[in-house]
C-alpha cells in the first residue's frame, strides 16, 4: 500500500511541475488544501435605481459578458452590476452569473435583488390589533415621521428573515403626519379606499397572532436593511418560552433585543380587543385603548382601558 501511495504521489509531483521544477496551483492545491473553496456571495443590495453590488468572501474574477444584459465591472471581492432597465423600487429581479477567485475555484450564484429606494419615508408603528374579527380585521398604523417615499418598505409579522407574513408596501409618496394603514386580510373591506384624505391603506393577507408576537418596518426586504421600528406584544398567559408561548416568537423577540429594535417589555396584549387596539402615547408608551377607542388613520386617543389581571 505504501509503495502504490508514493508511486501515486510521485506521479502528481511530475504532472504538477513546470519546465523549471516549479510547482503549478493544482498541487499545491492538492497536497497542501491550498485554497480549494469557491467563492462565496455575502451580500447582494442595490445601491442606486442602476446599480448593484455583489460582496464575496474573496478577490473574485469574471468575463465581462458573463451577466448578460447587465455590463458588469469587478473591484476586488465587489461585483457591480448596471442592469440596462433598472430595478424599479419595490420589485425584484433575479441575477445570476458565475465567478471565480485566483485559484481557478469558480462559484455560480442566483440571488434576489430588490430595487433601490433613494428616499425612504421614516415612519413608527403607532397603534394595532391582534383580535380582529371578519368585519373589522387586525389592522396596523404606520405613522409618517419624515416624508419620503413607501416603495419597497417591508412591515414583517416577524423580523427579518424570521417572518410569518410580509406586507410590501406600494410606490406612494408620503407627507409628515399622514398614515399608512395595514389591514392584514385578503381585500380592503367594503367602503375602504386606497387613498382617504391623509391614509394610505393596504391590505396584506394573514392576520396576526392573538396573544403573543412581534411586527418589524424596515426599509426594503433585502438582507441587512435597516430596521426603522419594531414592537413585541404578549398576554403573559403562556407558561412556555418565557411568556411568548411558542420557540419561534421568543427567538424574534431575543433577535429584536440583540439589535436593539425593541426595548424594554411587551406590550400587555390581553386587554385589546378589535375595538380596543394597543397604542403608543405621546409618551412613548404603549397602552391599550377603551372600547371602540381604535382610531386608524388618525391621531391616537388618549383614553386608556383599565382592565383587571395585569
Amino acid at each position: 500500500m505504501r509503495i502504490i501511495l508514493l508511486a501515486v504521489v510521485c506521479a502528481l509531483f511530475m504532472v504538477s511541475c513546470g519546465e523549471d521544477g516549479s510547482k503549478s496551483a493544482e498541487f499545491v492545491n492538492m497536497l497542501t488544501l491550498s485554497d480549494t473553496a469557491f467563492p462565496v456571495l455575502v451580500s447582494a443590495r442595490a445601491v442606486d435605481v442602476d446599480r448593484v453590488e455583489l460582496v464575496f468572501d474573496e478577490d473574485v474574477f469574471a468575463r465581462k459578458d458573463a451577466f448578460s444584459p447587465c455590463c458588469s465591472e469587478i473591484n476586488g471581492n465587489v461585483l457591480t452590476l448596471y442592469p440596462q432597465t433598472g430595478i424599479k423600487a419595490g420589485t425584484s429581479v433575479r441575477l445570476q452569473g458565475t465567478v471565480r477567485d485566483g485559484a481557478g475555484n469558480s462559484a455560480t450564484f442566483s440571488v434576489e435583488v430588490w430595487g433601490y429606494n433613494p428616499d425612504p419615508a421614516v415612519m413608527r408603528i403607532n397603534e394595532f390589533t391582534t383580535k380582529g374579527t371578519k368585519t373589522r380585521p387586525d389592522r396596523t398604523e404606520l405613522k409618517v415621521l419624515h416624508g419620503g417615499s413607501l416603495a419597497g418598505m417591508a412591515l414583517y409579522d416577524g423580523i427579518p428573515g424570521d417572518y410569518r407574513t410580509v406586507c410590501i408596501l406600494p410606490d406612494e409618496n408620503v407627507q409628515a403626519g399622514e398614515f399608512v394603514v395595514i389591514w392584514w386580510c385578503e381585500a380592503l373591506p367594503d367602503g375602504v379606499k386606497q387613498h382617504e384624505n391623509s391614509v394610505v391603506n393596504v391590505c396584506s393577507g394573514g392576520g396576526l397572532s392573538e396573544n403573543n408576537g412581534i411586527l418589524s418596518l424596515s426599509v426594503s426586504p433585502e438582507q441587512g436593511a435597516d430596521v426603522q421600528d419594531a414592537v413585541v406584544w404578549s398576554s403573559g398567559e403562556s407558561a412556555q418560552y418565557e411568556g411568548y408561548g411558542t420557540r419561534e416568537v421568543l427567538e424574534r423577540v431575543e433577535k429584536a433585543r440583540a439589535m436593539s429594535w425593541w426595548d424594554g417589555e411587551p406590550v400587555y396584549s390581553a386587554w385589546s380587543a378589535s375595538t380596543r387596539s394597543m397604542a403608543l402615547g405621546q409618551d412613548g408608551r404603549w397602552y391599550t385603548t377603551v372600547q371602540g377607542g381604535a382610531s386608524f388613520g388618525s391621531e391616537n386617543t388618549s383614553q386608556e382601558y383599565v382592565g383587571s389581571g395585569q
